[in-house]
């Protein structure tokens, strides 16, 4: 074989399978790609959970228990378990189970031809099923026909070693490695003063896993063009015809560690959405961006951008959320429209759970699917 071809074949491999293969290395030596320090590296992490595991996660009963002192008991949501092939309970959508790529996660399938989907980004979480719970208050707390034909698509981040993301468990789903953030999080989330946490944003001291954030882009761009072939699929049966761009709306939803992904795919992305929706959650790599325009894309992107913040949120504070959506409307100059929304007495969590703060996060939803 060419020795010019041996780099190309070895960089395919790993993309493709995430390994090496066999004959590629010596007994004794070390996969690291791209070179680094022989340190464990952040990019060797599960992608995509095996099927039995993935059905194994979803059904199970156990509760969350959070690091102690960071929740109080009554804001821990309640496991709500699932099961492919049926109905979650208290709604009419159903489980379907997607665990290989790009998906990786399940989706509930709607009760009628579906007309739009979520794709919902979830929290750095030990148990991302958890994330069920606040799906089934949302489709139980709007009015049943709000959310009746859409699909919602749930992915799981990748699973990393706590060894890479500092965790108080073994491992845990996260986009990308933010553990470079830890430093100076505190001092981002005690922030009072918009301007300051702006400029800390913005501090040239803050490391930022360019490559998590490269890859799972690309996964969600793959994940929102599957879900633009269903809807044009699903109008075709219907009678509808081609469908085309009014085949049916795609909008991302994140929340916490998902929100900052979901804004820097709003960012970055050239993939044609209908609206992202960022829930408590803060924008990353602000300085790389501001000093690199030509490293995101700033063409026309026709939807809104809503960052959300929780009044009462003491994880991502609203001065955090706040000070994103000035970087996040700066950076994208008019290409977006990008708005900051205060949901007053909003906690990290509480629209998980029925009541007044997710009938909240409902109503922002239904305004980028009406």
């Amino acid at each position: 074989m060419a020795a010019g071809m041996v780099a190309p074949l070895l960089l395919l491999a790993v993309l493709l399978g995430g390994q090496l293969p066999a004959c590629a290395l010596t007994a004794d030596e070390a996969y690291v790609f791209p070179p680094t320090a022989a340190l464990p590296y952040a990019m060797e992490r599960v992608a995509f959970l095996p099927a039995d595991d993935l059905r194994r996660d979803m059904a199970s009963d156990a509760r969350y228990v959070p690091p102690p002192g960071t929740l109080p008991p009554d804001s821990i949501p309640p496991s709500t378990p699932l099961r492919c092939g049926a109905v979650l309970d208290g709604t009419a959508h159903t489980v379907r189970c997607a665990p290989g790529p790009p998906v990786g996660g399940w989706v509930l399938e709607p009760p009628t031809r579906p007309t739009a989907s979520v794709v919902v980004l979830h929290g750095f979480a030990e148990a991302p099923r958890l994330y069920a719970t606040l799906l089934q208050t949302l489709l139980t707390t709007a009015p049943r026909s709000a959310f009746a034909s859409v699909r919602w698509v749930f992915p799981y981040a990748p699973l990393y070693g706590s060894q890479l993301v500092p965790s108080p468990f073994s491992t845990v789903h996260a986009w990308y490695d933010g553990s470079s953030l830890g430093s100076i999080f505190d001092q981002l989330v005690n922030g009072t003063d918009v301007g300051v946490v702006e400029r800390r944003l913005l501090n040239g001291t803050i490391e930022t896993d360019r490559l998590g954030l490269f890859f799972s882009t690309r996964r969600i761009e793959a994940i929102v063009a599957a879900e633009r072939r269903a809807l044009r699929r699903s109008r075709r049966r219907g009678g509808g015809g081609e469908g085309g761009r009014d085949a049916g709306r795609v909008v991302l939803l994140g929340h916490s560690q998902g929100a900052a992904m979901a804004t820097h795919v709003a960012l970055l992305s050239r993939t044609r959405l209908d609206g992202v929706v960022a829930l408590e959650g803060f924008v990353s790599g602000a300085r790389l961006l501001s000093r690199l325009p030509a490293a995101y894309h700033r063409g026309l992107r026709g939807y809104r951008v809503e960052l959300v913040a929780g009044g009462a949120d003491a994880i991502v504070t609203p001065t955090l959320v706040e000070a994103s959506a000035r970087i996040v409307r700066r950076l994208l100059k008019g290409s977006a429209r990008v708005s900051y929304t205060l949901l007053p007495g909003v906690t990290h969590q509480s629209f998980f759970t029925p009541g007044h703060d997710a009938v909240a996060v409902a109503s922002v939803l239904r305004r980028f699917l009406e």
